[in-house]
């Protein structure tokens, strides 16, 4: 059941089971049969799906609230046994924000892999909460982390990995989402779609900071667990809300994103490591992430 659930919530996260699969490195029909096979022994459909792709459905939603935690903790714990094992030195464990990664780190871990073949690289996308907490915790070495979660702590060395603008995220049949450009000014008096505080600390101060900047206050009618439900919210609640400029993939289906023109517009990406010498690969992926 285990591989049905993470198969499960990258659908979830890509919005199409093709995408999810091509992300997987597998076959879109043996994705379909996991999921399939999930919602049969649940007892109820996951997904709602039509020709803009796959919504989750408020089970979906509450599977994903209950397993979303275990898979993680199932991971770190398996990384923990397996660091006992094996040695620390032999392995490096990465936190990092999911859709940075294929910018600013993979290039980074392709690097140390020709650097350290033997390493064992332990990978967990998790939210900025959960990697300072497993940071504190001992349970990672390096954190690929944003400006939000950085500024909580002073208790790692830290290091800006880069500076990024800001786009907005608008429904698909919003009257400006057919420009590719806009100033932030333009989206007063729109709905806000803010993120959950525990998962990501800061990150609705940064907006409102970005719009009082712009001259007005932003009202936020929703905070949100996941970026799924973000782009979820925007396309049913027919409201916005502000990323920072990573993200190469495409948007979702009724979800466009708009560059910002404001030049004071931005966001920071920080990488996080243990105090300390540490472990030479951990030093050198913190040196390597954003070159």
């Amino acid at each position: 059941m285990l591989d049905r659930i993470r198969s499960f919530l990258a659908v979830l996260e890509a919005g199409s089971v093709n995408r999810a699969a091509r992300q997987l490195g597998i076959a879109q029909p043996t994705l379909s049969r996991h999921i399939q096979s999930l919602e049969q022994e649940i007892g109820g459909p996951l997904f709602e799906r039509d020709n803009k792709g796959m919504l989750p459905t408020d089970l979906g939603f509450h599977l994903r609230d209950s397993f979303e935690p275990i898979i993680k903790n199932y991971d770190l714990a398996l990384a923990d046994v397996c660091a006992f094992a094996q040695g620390r030195q032999q392995q490096l464990r990465v936190g990092y924000l999911g859709m940075a990664a294929s910018k600013f780190l993979n290039p980074a871990l392709s690097k140390l892999k020709a650097a350290h073949p033997d390493i064992q690289l332990l990978l967990f996308d998790q939210t900025p909460a959960e990697q300072l907490e497993a940071l504190q915790a001992g349970k990672l070495d390096v954190a690929l982390i944003g400006q939000e979660g950085a500024a909580q702590t002073n208790d790692f060395y830290k290091r800006r990995a880069a500076k990024l603008g800001v786009c907005a995220a608008l429904p698909a049949e919003h009257p400006l989402a057919a420009e590719p450009e806009l100033s932030l000014a333009q989206l007063k008096g729109e709905r806000f779609i803010g993120v959950t505080p525990k998962d990501v600390p800061g990150r609705n101060h940064w907006m409102s900071e970005l719009c009082n900047q712009a001259g007005f206050k932003p009202r936020f009618i929703r905070n949100s667990e996941s970026v799924t439900e973000t782009f979820t919210l925007i396309a049913g609640e027919n409201a916005v809300t502000l990323l920072p400029d990573y993200i190469s993939s495409p948007p979702p289906p009724g979800v466009v994103f708009c560059r910002l023109t404001d030049k004071w517009a931005h966001w920071e990406l920080f990488v996080l490591r243990q105090r300390g010498r540490g472990s030479a690969p951990a030093r050198q992926l913190v040196d390597w992430i954003g070159i």
